[in-house]
Parts: C-alpha cells; structure tokens; sequence
C-alpha cells in the first residue's frame, strides 16, 4: 500500500525517519554528557 500513512523511509526498508531522528539526538545527549563529565565539568556535587 503505497498510499498508507504509516510507510516508511522512501526505500521501503528502515525504521521511520522519527525513530531515527530520535535516536540520532540521544547519541548527541549522551556523547555531550560524557565529554563534560569527563572533562572536569558537570556532577560537582558528586566529589569528595
């Protein structure tokens, strides 16, 4: 059903575009507070 609101990527394979998107922002979330956490900044109450 080529018409069928529920299609996904263009291809017909893969997860929907929004499914992607998501998970592209939470890897971004995740690299950020990795690289923060370790490069000194951020959880400052956390040290002794």
């Amino acid at each position: 059903m080529a018409g069928s609101p529920n299609r996904h990527d263009a291809d017909g394979e893969g997860a929907p575009r929004w499914v992607k998107v998501s998970a592209a922002i939470a890897v971004v979330l995740v690299a950020v507070f990795v690289i923060v956490h370790l490069a000194g900044g951020g959880m400052a109450g956390h040290t002794p």
